[in-house]
This record gives structure tokens, C-alpha cells and sequence, in this order.
């Protein structure tokens, strides 16, 4: 398996030399412009280069009279669409991570761990596909509308899975989609499809209040469900973790002709219920996070970061989500975890068909020594591809993933894979 890690890392490296000596050899440099989520004028975002292709535009945003690939819904005063797209996946992983169709810093083997030392395995997978139906209002004068529905594959029985389902009301958002604060420009196009492993966000139901100032500022306000409550009972005291409030959530978009800066924070509640023979504390969760993303060269690549620091808001880090990363209870009430995230990522278009992304994500928690002790306790991830745009809608690519965990124990792993994908959007 040594033999075949080296083997393909070398191929890829060597593929990216060809690629840049083509670029040389080009001299015919042309790109396709389109607006980004802001849809501001004149801003400047290659084709392809975001992992969502569905923007959550708001209000006069959804004015859009092209409405590319929809057809009318005859008698009415909507327009509907489908998209999505096929995805094929092969995985040649060499450490034996547990999970065989995402690297995730959690799934790493560490010392003192039965799977530690465990061997390398392949699989091939299509449960990333994805379809959506897309049905909008758009005429001038009337209220904006739209309808969005996804779903994907992405579970074990590759049973269909709701990933997006939301409306949008003039400036008004309700239902399933990603968080206030999730930032999925601030990533580069990566294959795996735990790319945004130290991404902050994810997706949960919620009403947003969403509107764009002016060209260069939108503002956002959302209520969220809080959908990992992540308290950790060492001492099985009795009771459950409760929702008493939503997520207060607020954001702000600066964009400028090259590059786009994110901020914002959110508040909520955490809590305890212990009934009647037990105890209900409570805790605050409070959380800032910042990203952005900056063009060079013209439109031939861009870099992004990202940043989030927080008290009891460990689950809001996908990397985390799930792991009662957020307060530890005991008798002496729920005791907050700092956690922190970053990332930094660069994408460089070699040509007009190949391009380049390389990322890194890290993720820390201040654990207390009463934590599960093979709980994460920080880690890192990066990613280095290739990807190939034959054709417009179709692309292919390699990856090399590579990352580390340690644990509450101080236990320590490092893994890698290498995945293939051919992928078709429409």
C-alpha cells in the first residue's frame, strides 16, 4: 500500500508540473465571469469555483429574468427548475480511517485505540449525488419568491437525505439551509466531502431576515434551531440536554470588486433539564467568526481563510458536531468549552481547463481532563487536487487528503488517502 501512496502522490504532483507548463505554452487565456451570492456588479468570480452551486439570494437579488434552464409552470406566475449533478468516487485510503467516504479529523485512529495500526482499504461510492427543484417567482412588481428543495444520498443505506429546504419571501428566509454564519466562500473546490471539516456553520432550520444596503454591504438576522445541544455527562447525572431558546445569529458581507469579507457572531442557551431530583443549569454559548476571499492575478485564482472563536460552541465546528463538544456538566452546574477554528486555502486556475486547490483546516478545543478520553481534542486536515473541465458540466480530478487528530488522553494519529471523482452537474 506504501508503494501505491507514493506512486500516485508522485502522479499527481508530476500531473500539476505538465499543467503548469501548459499554462505557459497558452496563449489564448479566456474565462467565464458570473455573479457570486452578493450578485454585485462587476465582481469578479471564475466559473465552478464554489462547493454549493444554489445562491440564497434575497429580495430584488431574485429579479432575474434569464432564469437559466426553468420553464413556466403554465396558469401560474412561477417558474420552475431542476439541477443537481452525478458524482462518482473512488477512495484509496492508506491508514484506515473509520469512515471510507470523508476524512474527518474524529475518524483518524489514534494510540490506544483498537484501530490504531489498522491497514488501507479502497471504496467506491455515488451517494454525493445530489438533485434539487428550484421554483421561483421573478416578475417585476410582485413579491419575490422562490421554493428550494435538495437532497442527496449521504448515509450509510444511501436512502435519500433532505439537505436543503427552505423558502424565500421577499427579504425573508424560512426553513432548512446552511446556518447564518456558515461561510462557503471562504473554501477553495475540494473533492472530499468533508472539505469544510473546520468550517463553521452547517445547516438547520431557521428565519432569516437578509437584505443588501447597498453594492458593497449585505446585512443578515437570524433565528436558528440549535442543532447539536453537546453536553457531555461524565457522571450520568440524571436529566437531558433541553432547547430553551434559538440561536441568535447576526452577519455582515463587505464585497469589493476582487474579494469579499464575512463577519459576524451568534448567542444562545445552553441547558440542562434534570426534573425533579435533579439539577438544570444553564450556560451561555457565545461565538464571532470571520472569513473572506481575495482574487489575484486577474480571475486566475484566489485565496480564502476563515477564523471562529467561541464559548460553548464547539458543535457549531462541523468537525466537532456530534462529540458533546460544547459544556461538560457535573454537580457543580455546566462548565463552557473554548473552541476555535481556522483555515486558510488557495485556488490557482493553471489554464482555462485545470486548476489547482490547495487548503488547510485546524480545529482546537480547551478540553477538561473529565472528558471522554478518546474525545477530539484538536486537529488539522489539508488538501491538495487537481481537477479537469474537459467539457463545460463535466469535470474529474484528484486529491491527496492528509490530517491529524489527538485526543483528551493526549493520544496522537496522522492518516492520508488519495480519492478519485468524475463528476456531470446539470
Amino acid at each position: 500500500m506504501e508503494i501505491i501512496k507514493k506512486t500516485i502522490v508522485s502522479t499527481l504532483i508530476f500531473g500539476l508540473g505538465l499543467s503548469s507548463i501548459g499554462l505557459a505554452q497558452s496563449e489564448d487565456r479566456t474565462d467565464s465571469i458570473r455573479k457570486d451570492s452578493l450578485n454585485l456588479i462587476k465582481k469578479i468570480v471564475p466559473e465552478g469555483d464554489r462547493k454549493e452551486n444554489n445562491l440564497l439570494n434575497t429580495g430584488t437579488d431574485l429579479i432575474d429574468e434569464s432564469f437559466v434552464g426553468s420553464w413556466p409552470m403554465f396558469g401560474t406566475d412561477l417558474r420552475m427548475k431542476v439541477g443537481g449533478y452525478f458524482k462518482a468516487d473512488f477512495v484509496g485510503d492508506f491508514n484506515g480511517t473509520l469512515d471510507n467516504s470523508q476524512f474527518l479529523m474524529s475518524t483518524i485512529p489514534v494510540e490506544g485505540q483498537p484501530e490504531y495500526g489498522n491497514s488501507g482499504y479502497v471504496n467506491f461510492f455515488a451517494k454525493e449525488s445530489r438533485f434539487n427543484i428550484d421554483v421561483r417567482r421573478i416578475e417585476q412588481g410582485k413579491v419575490p419568491l422562490k421554493l428550494f428543495i435538495e437532497g442527496d444520498f449521504f448515509n450509510d443505506e444511501t436512502r435519500f437525505r433532505l439537505r436543503h429546504a427552505y423558502m424565500v419571501v421577499g427579504n425573508f428566509i424560512f426553513g432548512q439551509t446552511w446556518t447564518t454564519l456558515s461561510f462557503l466562500e471562504a473554501m477553495p473546490n475540494m473533492i472530499d466531502f468533508a472539505a469544510g471539516d473546520a468550517l463553521y456553520g452547517g445547516r438547520t432550520v431557521q428565519v432569516r431576515y437578509q437584505k443588501k444596503v447597498n453594492e458593497k454591504i449585505l446585512l443578515a438576522v437570524g433565528l436558528e434551531q440549535l442543532s447539536f445541544l453537546g453536553i457531555e455527562n461524565p457522571d450520568e447525572l440524571v436529566g437531558k440536554a433541553i432547547r430553551k431558546m434559538p440561536l441568535l445569529a447576526l452577519r455582515m458581507d463587505y464585497s469589493w470588486k476582487t474579494g469579499i469579507l464575512f463577519m459576524g457572531g451568534s448567542v444562545a442557551q445552553l441547558a440542562w433539564d434534570g426534573g425533579l431530583n435533579g439539577i438544570s443549569p444553564n450556560a451561555l454559548q457565545i461565538n464571532g467568526a470571520i472569513a473572506g476571499r481575495q482574487y489575484y492575478s486577474g480571475k486566475r485564482g484566489y485565496f480564502t481563510f476563515g477564523m471562529s472563536y467561541g464559548q460553548g460552541a464547539g458543535e457549531n465546528i462541523i468537525a466537532f458536531a456530534g462529540s458533546n463538544a460544547n459544556a461538560v456538566l457535573s454537580a457543580n452546574g455546566l462548565k463552557t468549552i473554548p473552541a476555535l477554528s481556522s483555515s486558510l486555502g488557495l485556488n490557482f486556475k493553471w489554464t482555462d481547463q485545470w486548476a489547482s486547490n490547495i487548503h488547510y483546516a485546524y480545529g482546537w478545543l480547551e478540553t477538561p481532563a473529565d472528558r471522554d478520553p478518546f474525545a477530539l481534542k484538536r486537529g488539522g486536515i489539508g488538501h491538495l487536487n487537481l481537477i479537469y473541465n474537459p467539457i463545460k458540466r463535466i469535470s474529474t480530478g484528484l486529491e491527496y487528503i492528509w490530517g491529524a487528530q489527538r485526543t483528551t488522553n493526549d493520544s496522537f494519529g496522522r492518516a492520508s488517502r488519495l480519492q478519485f471523482m468524475t463528476k456531470f452537474e446539470f
